[in-house]
C-alpha cells in the first residue's frame, strides 16, 4: 500500500512539473482574413485583438493555468483601463508602430513586474459590466534599453530564448516549421544565429547538429555544374549567412566548401540584367524580387570575411538592379526596379545596408538606407508577407548604419519585446498588422523565438551582421 501511494505521489509530482513547463502559444488568426490584428499579451499568457480605432483590447484566448486565467480574465473581456490609464486608439497604419493599447500594456507590464509587489490593475468590460482585476505578475527586472548592450533584462531574455530553442530543437537538428518542404532550413538558420549570438559554449553541439541538418537537407543538393538544381535562393542565402557567421564566430573552417557552394550558386543565378528569383527562373514577367538580391549580397559580404572571393560581375549587376529599386519618396528599397514603391521596406533595406557596410562598399548609400529605416521603423514588422525578416534585417541595418539611433529605436520597441516575453522563458510570436502568411509557413513558434532573439542580439557586437569585427569569439568572455 505504501509503495502504491508513493508511486502515485511521484507520478502526480512529475505530472505537475510537466504541466508547469507547458508554454503558452497565442491563438492568432492572420489579419489577411479580416480587419483585425491579433497579438500576444506577454506574461499574461493570453491573446488580444484590436481593430482600427479601438481603445479596448478584446481578449480572444486565455491560456490554461496562466497569469490571465488565475487573475480571472475571461475570453470576451475588453481591457478598458490599464494601470489606471485609458489607452490611445489603435491604428492599422504600419507607420504608427505599437502606439495605443499595445504600447500602454507593454510599458505597464515592464514597469510593474519590477516593483516589490508586482501587480497590474485592469478595468475590464465584461458584457455590460465594468470589473476591476488585480493581476499578480511574475517578478522580473525592467528593460533599460537606452544603452541596450548593458541591459540585464535584455541579456536574460536572449539567454532564455536560446535555452528554449535548444530545448525544443528536434533530433534531426532542425526546428519545427509551419509546413513541410524546405521551410525548416530557412527557419533553422535564424535559430542558429540566435544561439551563436548568445555565446553559450554549452549550445555548441546544438549549433553543429543544426548545421549538419542544413547541409544534408539543402546544401548537398547543389550541383556546381547546373544552377537549375539545388535549393531555393531563400535557403541558399540563409545557409550562406549562417555558415559564414559560424566560421567567423568559432574559427572552424569545416564548412567553408559548403559556404562557397552556396555563394557560387547565388552568383550563377543572377541574370545579365541583375534580377533574381525564388529559384533559377525569374518571376513576375522577368521583374524579379529584390528581397532575394539583398540576402545574396549579405551572404557574399560575410563569406568574403571568411576568405571567399566574390564574383565581381554578379555583384555589380545585382547591385545595379538593387539601386534601380530605390524609392525616391522614402530612400528605401522597393519590390523591384519595375516596382520601386512598397511600404514593406524593412527586410530589403536592412539586409542591403548590412551587406554593404560589412563589405565596406558604397557606405554613403548604405547609411542612407539605414537612415530610412530609422525614420520608418514603425514598418519593420511588415516585410514580404511576414514580420520575421523585417525585424531581423531591419535591426541589423540600423545597428550597422545608424548606431547612434539603435539604442533609441530599441527603447521605442520595448513594449513589443515585453509583449513577446514568456514567463517560463522563450518568446511569443508577435507579427504585424497585416499578412503574416510567410511566417506561418516558417512556423510561428520557431521563427517567433528567432526574430525576437535577433532583435535582442543586435545590441551585441558579436555577429558580423550586428557590427562585430572579432573572429573566434564564440565561448569567450561571456
Amino acid at each position: 500500500m505504501y509503495t502504491l501511494v508513493s508511486c502515485l505521489a511521484i507520478c502526480l509530482f512529475f505530472s505537475s512539473i510537466l504541466c508547469g513547463q507547458s508554454v503558452y502559444r497565442p491563438k492568432l488568426i492572420n489579419s489577411k482574413n479580416g480587419d483585425h490584428h491579433d497579438f500576444p499579451l506577454g506574461v499574461l499568457e493570453a491573446t488580444g485583438r484590436l481593430k482600427d480605432g479601438d481603445k479596448e483590447i478584446l481578449i480572444t484566448d486565455v491560456g490554461k493555468g496562466g497569469t490571465a486565467e488565475i487573475s480571472g480574465l475571461l475570453v470576451g473581456d475588453r481591457l478598458v483601463r490599464i494601470d489606471g490609464k485609458y489607452p490611445k486608439p489603435f491604428s492599422k497604419k504600419t507607420d504608427s508602430g505599437l502606439e495605443g493599447p499595445q504600447s500602454l500594456l507593454g510599458i505597464s507590464l515592464n514597469r510593474n513586474a519590477s516593483l516589490p509587489n508586482p501587480l497590474l490593475s485592469l478595468e475590464v468590460r465584461r458584457e455590460s459590466k465594468l470589473i476591476n482585476l488585480s493581476v499578480k505578475l511574475p517578478s522580473s527586472q525592467s528593460f533599460s534599453l537606452t544603452v541596450p548592450i548593458t541591459c540585464l533584462k535584455r541579456k536574460k531574455f536572449l539567454g532564455d530564448i536560446s535555452n528554449h530553442l535548444v530545448k525544443v530543437q528536434q533530433k534531426s537538428g532542425r526546428w519545427q516549421p509551419g509546413v513541410g518542404g524546405d521551410a525548416d532550413v530557412y527557419t533553422t538558420a535564424f535559430c542558429v544565429l540566435v544561439l551563436l549570438a548568445n555565446n553559450d559554449p554549452a549550445h555548441l553541439s546544438s549549433i553543429k547538429r543544426a548545421i549538419e541538418f542544413v547541409k544534408k537537407a539543402s546544401i548537398d543538393s547543389i550541383d556546381s555544374n547546373d544552377p537549375k538544381k539545388g535549393p531555393k535562393n531563400w535557403q541558399t542565402a540563409s545557409n550562406g549567412i549562417l555558415l559564414a557567421e559560424y566560421q567567423l564566430a568559432t574559427g572552424d573552417k569545416t564548412y567553408f566548401s559548403e559556404l562557397k557552394k552556396c555563394c557560387d550558386l547565388l552568383a550563377k543565378r543572377v541574370t545579365e540584367k541583375g534580377t533574381m528569383g525564388h529559384h533559377f527562373s525569374i518571376p513576375y514577367s522577368g521583374g524579379g524580387l529584390i528581397v532575394i538580391n539583398v540576402q545574396a549580397h549579405l551572404a557574399w559580404a560575410l563569406a568574403e570575411k571568411c576568405g571567399y572571393p566574390i564574383n565581381e560581375k554578379s555583384w555589380r549587376v545585382s547591385f545595379s538592379e538593387v539601386k534601380k529599386s530605390l524609392d525616391p519618396k522614402t530612400d528605401a528599397l522597393g519590390y523591384s526596379s519595375r516596382a520601386p514603391w512598397s511600404p514593406d521596406i524593412a527586410a530589403r533595406t536592412g539586409a542591403m545596408a548590412t551587406a554593404l557596410i560589412v563589405a565596406d562598399r558604397e557606405k554613403k548609400f548604405a547609411n542612407s538606407l539605414a537612415e530610412s529605416l530609422v525614420q520608418l521603423n514603425g514598418r519593420m514588422r511588415h516585410a514580404h508577407a511576414m514580420s520575421s525578416i523585417g525585424l531581423i534585417f531591419g535591426f541589423s541595418g540600423i545597428k550597422q548604419g545608424s548606431l547612434n539611433h539603435h539604442g533609441r529605436i530599441m527603447k521605442e520597441w520595448m513594449p513589443y519585446l515585453e509583449l513577446s516575453r514568456l514567463p517560463q522563458g522563450g518568446a511569443l510570436y508577435f507579427g504585424g498588422k497585416r499578412n503574416i502568411g510567410g511566417d506561418e509557413y516558417l512556423g510561428l513558434s520557431s521563427i517567433g523565438n528567432a526574430m525576437v532573439g535577433m532583435i535582442l542580439a543586435s545590441a551585441e557586437d558579436r555577429l558580423f551582421m550586428h557590427g562585430g569585427s572579432n573572429r573566434g569569439w564564440f565561448g569567450i568572455g561571456n
